[in-house]
């Protein structure tokens, strides 16, 4: 993998910040490494961070939005109340195989709001037209990596450029939605 870095000046004159130039395929997804130099496993560690920030990614070591089984689908959800959604401002759910960047995992016992505030575009709210749900195992963007990270992520996603267990999941999952 060759990295093209970028400095740009920031804010204050000596403050400077690398913007990297990933390699990408014909399709514009990320081309994983051949081999990860000390070098790119932090470049990749950030784009994992940034995908956890900025698309809501899940896997089983980076937080409370995991879904052990990769479904990610409404009916196991925590803001699922009898096919409504506590959360979204929708009429109805599917149960399925529908999903938002807002899912989390059941919690017996956690209190919750019927807040009805975010909008289900908001929430990037999609019904999976496979009936079951989201998840890495099922997103096109998704491929068996050359390389293993120190996780043990043997995936690699090209949409995000970081490595990805097949259960985890984010809002970019290019699952066809109906």
């Amino acid at each position: 993998m060759r990295l093209t870095v970028h400095n740009h000046r920031r804010r204050a004159a000596d403050v400077k910040r690398a913007i990297i130039d990933l390699p990408s395929d014909a399709e514009g997804m990320f081309i994983e490494p051949d081999v990860v130099t000390p070098e790119i496993a932090v470049v990749l560690a950030h784009n994992l961070e940034r995908s956890v920030n900025h698309v809501a990614y899940a896997d089983e070591f980076t937080g409370g939005t995991y879904d052990p089984i990769g479904r990610y689908n409404c009916g196991r959800c925590n803001q699922e109340e009898r096919s409504d959604c506590l959360l979204l401002d929708i009429n109805g759910i599917n149960e399925q195989a529908g999903s938002c960047r807002d899912w989390e995992p059941e919690r017996t016992g956690d209190p919750e709001m019927r807040l009805k505030r975010k909008s289900p575009d908001a929430a990037s709210y999609g019904v999976a037209k496979n009936g079951v749900g989201f998840g890495c195992h099922r997103c096109p963007f998704v491929r068996t990596a050359k390389n293993v990270d120190s996780q043990g992520r043997s995936s690699w996603c090209g949409e995000n450029g970081h490595y990805v267990t097949p259960t985890a999941c984010c809002e970019l999952n290019g699952a066809p939605t109906v």
